[in-house]
């Protein structure tokens, strides 16, 4: 409580106004009550004491009245001051007791013990914690001090005991009741009152969790959907662009390849985001599947050699010679991307010079391997008191970068979040205009020689000639780029535009295949997927069926799998993405 009141307010109705929080209000109650309750029975104690000639109880009785009235008005108009008034009060109280026993009755009374208790209980209630017991210790001393010295009683030399007589102690036990039941009654109301508030904030906060989880959703759901928007038309674009190549002449290669490229920049900003989105949602898990990591680091220098040469900059990859055709059990996905992210930042980054990418083994032992990743460059370099920030989400390392050199901000946060599910952390060596070093460190599982021939075997190619395949698909671009690549393999096709026209068209001819959108109209992919295997044709029940899809949903291949697809691809997909995946698919069933 700051707020202050004018400093001849007399309403206590203001003074609670302010304050927000029933145990806080009512302390001020229990104090004030305290003090108006102390200034009635000094003004008994005046009236039987001057009739009896007791003085000293008279001044101090005055002495109580004017201390009490002080802190009532200071109460009254600087609220905030309670802690201290709390402390002096209890202080005055202790002083009285001791007062009783040395002064003015020599000996514990029914009064004096009243005023313990009640000093006791208002420290728990005012203070709390040791500073109450405190407290509490040393308004029982006078009881062990009267103890220890003397069971009839205390008379210092020259001190003449003014105990008030009956008529005087009477109403002052009584008030000191009525203070008993009024602290506690205020207490425990306010104590309700705090559950009651702490219970409807908690009510409040389950709320708050349940829109948040439901907002959360909803825009998981909402990327989800803006993926599949996005990508399938871009799946049209890219692969239109891919095919256009093989026929064009020079200049209108430069052109494609133009188109292309700006392509790729616009779903690989929609990856960003869509991947970041699943990666604070814990939705992205890892596979394990046995990966080249010479072929692999090879696929993606060569991917990003163009990038680097349009800028005039030297792409180097160094390998250990350890790690020659060594194979490991990893992502290759995620990996690729970590590297991807890093390398094209550092190409993004750099005007001159070299960026390098390194692989050095570590250590190998019995079937597992260290492999420590470098991305280095000679690009503009991180300061450092910028080298954390960068690692967090929508964050580059200057506020002009994005305006310079454009990006989402978010490779770097889908970079560290990928790492940790590696077990890995990244780790930056930097500085202002010096260039920098990102490097990490992976432990890979090494692949047995079993493994590894059977993988050869299921890579290599299987004649796609003369197959013929279903295509269910409602957009006509992607049905036009899938024939034409089809038609590329020398494999014939047919089309159906939703899941019911598929089951039709399944029934009266025979497909090797099916490749299968998943939103559709009239019949959704998993539905129409769901009635074939209900065939009582078992040739036509069984057909591998592979979706291709613009979805990113996290539970996709669970999804696919439950629906009874043999698997699926993502849209925009590269013809030898499809290739691969048509190799896989059919091969157990056509040769």
């Amino acid at each position: 409580m700051k707020e202050q009141l004018p400093f001849f307010n007399f309403s206590l109705k203001k003074v609670l106004a302010l304050e927000p929080n029933s145990l806080k209000r009512a302390k001020i109650q229990i104090i004030l009550t305290a003090l108006v309750f102390t200034i009635i029975k000094a003004l008994v104690i005046v009236f039987v004491a001057y009739k009896y000639g007791q003085n000293l109880q008279v001044l101090r009785a005055g002495i109580v009245i004017s201390i009490a009235v002080v802190f009532i008005k200071i109460l009254l108009s600087r609220p905030a001051s309670m802690p201290v008034i709390s402390h002096i009060i209890l202080l005055i109280g202790l002083l009285v007791i001791w007062s009783n026993l040395l002064v003015f009755v020599h000996h514990i009374n029914i009064v004096t013990i009243q005023m313990i208790f009640l000093s006791t209980l208002v420290s728990y209630y005012l203070i709390g914690g040791l500073r109450a017991a405190c407290y509490t210790v040393l308004v029982m001393m006078p009881v062990l001090y009267c103890f220890l010295f003397s069971k009839e009683g205390i008379a210092p030399p020259g001190i003449v005991s003014q105990e008030l007589v009956s008529s005087g102690t009477d109403p002052i036990i009584l008030l000191n009741f009525l203070t008993f039941i009024i602290t506690h009654y205020l207490y425990y109301r306010a104590f309700k009152q705090n559950l009651q508030e702490k219970e409807a904030l908690n009510m409040q906060l389950q709320k708050n969790i349940a829109e948040v989880k439901a907002l959360a959703e909803s825009r998981s759901v909402f990327l989800s959907t803006m993926s599949h928007e996005l990508r399938t038309p871009l799946n049209g674009v890219i692969g239109m662009a891919h095919l256009l190549k093989d026929a064009a002449v020079e200049e209108q290669k430069d052109t494609l390849n133009i188109l292309e490229f700006s392509a790729n920049n616009l779903l690989s900003v929609i990856n960003d985001v869509l991947d970041y989105n699943k990666s604070e949602l814990d939705k992205i898990e890892l596979e394990l599947l046995p990966v080249n990591l010479t072929a692999l680091m090879g696929k993606i220098h060569s991917g990003l050699s163009h990038k680097a040469a349009e800028k005039g900059l030297d792409l180097v990859l160094y390998l250990d010679d350890r790690l020659k055709n060594m194979v490991v059990l990893t992502d290759p996905t995620r990996l690729t991307q970590v590297i991807y992210n890093l390398a094209g930042n550092a190409i993004k980054f750099t005007e001159e010079g070299t960026v390098k990418i390194s692989l050095q083994a570590k250590s190998i032992e019995n079937d597992k391997i260290d492999i420590h990743f470098s991305v280095s460059d000679t690009g503009i370099g991180i300061a450092p008191e910028r080298q954390d920030a960068i690692f967090d989400p929508f964050t580059q390392a200057s506020t002009d970068t994005t305006r310079k050199f454009g990006g989402t901000g978010l490779g770097l946060a889908i970079v560290k979040r990928l790492l940790k599910l590696f077990n890995s952390t990244i780790h930056l060596d930097s500085g202002s205009e010096v260039g920098a070093t990102f490097s990490f460190l992976i432990n890979f599982k090494l692949c047995s020689e079993e493994m590894q021939t059977r993988e050869i075997l299921q890579a290599t190619p299987v004649a796609l000639k003369g197959l013929k395949l279903l295509i269910v698909e409602d957009n006509r671009i992607n049905v036009l780029l899938l024939e034409k690549l089809l038609s590329k393999w020398e494999v014939a096709t047919g089309v159906a535009w939703n899941g019911q026209e598929a089951v039709d068209k399944l029934l009266t001819e025979n497909f090797d295949g099916i490749l299968m959108d998943i939103h559709m109209p009239v019949m959704d992919g998993y539905n129409a997927t769901r009635a074939i295997r209900l065939l009582s044709d078992p040739a036509k029940a069984n057909i591998p069926i592979i979706a291709i899809t613009a979805s990113v949903s996290h539970q996709l291949y669970a999804k696919i799998t439950t629906a009874g697809m043999q698997d699926y691809i993502h849209k925009p997909f590269q013809p030898d993405q499809l290739c691969e995946k048509l190799n896989q698919i059919l091969k157990p069933v056509h040769l």
